[in-house]
């Protein structure tokens, strides 16, 4: 048998379940389809903020193969489009009133993530909302946000660890135009005008298949002010471009890049099951094994801060993008970099072939405890809610998760291992030879 157990994991999910977030989240979330448009509300009251979470259908997927980084560009160009009465871009001015915005770009979506104060909401919102509809697409503002996605890609190049998710989901999706870079490449923005995010802007920013997620204060919020933010949109649906790309070939399916960085980095990556799959449940409890398996072996040390820990070795599981996946990375500077790669690589084949006998409580009470730290910000809370909505018909993800953890038998983990544990696609992101 094998048998692993960390008293931390235990505790968390303890803890969890102990505490009224789990029967507070599920008893307070609703879901409304209006428009086409897809509310979702996490009403909070003990929360000390509101976060809204905006999903368009104006992704990477929306793009041609010229037009890398035009989905980045329009969304950043909203963020800096001057408010009225105001020469404050719209991230100034919510930043004024004590709130943030951001933009994720997905392969199929845009995700805009407002948080505020309480008290300020309403008129963050609105804000947005107004920015939305009548984005400025000057050259002035248009050159701002591209300067902006320059520092932002300079940066994403000196992390090792996006680095190699880039490399990686380039490799594993058939859709040539989502495989690209999520911010473009500074040679492809440059080549962009105005009138290329303008008429992006005009062709896929539809309110048709839409998400609003919120969660927190919103009973703060006026009645009508989520609606306002997906009117901002006008009606209609968009489809993708398609442009398909031949899969990876060969045995050794290994990805190479070299940067700037002190250590070398390994990064596998292995198919998953999506929410809705049978297999979700056993898969959240082997990325649990995983990731508490892979520390192990790093010898990463118990005062390490979660966040360093997280960031040098641990297993990703990414269900919210399609195909879903595993990924396993280990910072080769925690330790010997050869026998940290070659033992993350082998625990995966021994799970695949090792039968197990016995409780795997001990393995539940990991995923209980991962999974409800991944929900502990407004902002993954609201992400969650529409993943959920989305793939199961239900925003109920803490109801979901915990049904399909406490389900997992020893078999459906050997199952899921052997199925899913085979084959990964190996990323190196590794340092740049000295000049001298």
């Amino acid at each position: 048998m094998i048998s692993y157990l960390r008293p931390s994991a235990l505790l968390c999910a303890a803890l969890f379940l102990c505490t009224p977030f789990a029967a507070r989240a599920a008893a307070t979330t609703t879901l409304e389809r209006s428009g086409g448009v897809t509310f979702i509300r996490q009403q909070d009251p003990a929360s000390s903020l509101v976060g809204v979470d905006v999903i368009v259908r104006a992704g990477l997927d929306r793009q041609t193969l010229r037009q890398n980084g035009l989905a980045a560009l329009v969304a950043q160009t909203i963020l800096r489009t001057p408010v009225a009465g105001s020469h404050a871009s719209l991230q100034d001015a919510i930043a004024a009133q004590g709130g943030s915005i951001h933009f994720t770009v997905d392969p199929a979506d845009v995700r805009f993530y407002v948080e505020a104060l309480p008290s300020s909401g309403d008129a963050v919102l609105s804000m947005f909302a107004r920015a939305l509809a009548t984005p400025a697409f000057d050259p002035v503002t248009v050159r701002t946000a591209r300067a902006d996605l320059f520092a932002r890609i300079a940066h994403k190049q000196s992390a090792a660890l996006a680095v190699g998710l880039d490399m990686l989901h380039s490799a594993g999706t058939d859709a040539a135009n989502a495989a690209l870079p999520s911010l473009g490449t500074s040679a492809s923005l440059a080549q962009l005008v105005p009138n290329d995010a303008r008429a992006f802007y005009g062709k896929y920013y539809r309110r048709g298949d839409a998400y609003v997620s919120a969660v927190g204060r919103i009973d703060a919020l006026g009645p009508q002010t989520l609606s306002q933010v997906a009117d901002a949109l006008p009606p209609g649906t968009t489809t993708a471009i398609a442009v398909h790309v031949a899969p990876l070939q060969g045995t050794s399916r290994q990805l190479v890049a070299h940067r700037d960085i002190r250590a070398p980095w390994l990064i596998a990556q292995y198919a998953a099951p999506d929410a809705k799959s049978k297999d979700f449940g056993p898969m959240l409890v082997l990325a649990a094994f995983m990731q508490r398996t892979l520390a192990d072996i790093v010898e990463v040390p118990g005062v390490v801060s979660p966040t360093f820990a997280s960031n040098s070795v641990g297993a990703l599981y990414d269900y919210s993008h399609q195909p879903a996946s595993l990924t396993l990375y280990v910072n080769g500077g925690m330790g010997n970099p050869d026998r940290a790669f070659g033992t993350a690589l082998s625990v995966a084949n021994v799970l695949a072939t090792t039968k197990l006998t016995g409780s795997i409580e001990d393995f539940k009470a990991m995923a209980y405890g991962d999974f409800t730290t991944s929900a502990t910000t407004l902002e993954s809370r609201a992400w969650l809610a529409t993943i959920f909505a989305e793939q199961v018909a239900s925003p109920d993800y803490v109801a979901r998760a915990m049904q399909a953890i406490a389900a997992t038998t020893p078999a459906d983990i050997q199952r899921v291992a052997k199925r899913y544990l085979d084959k990964p696609t190996i990323a190196l992101v590794l340092p740049r030879q000295q000049q001298n």
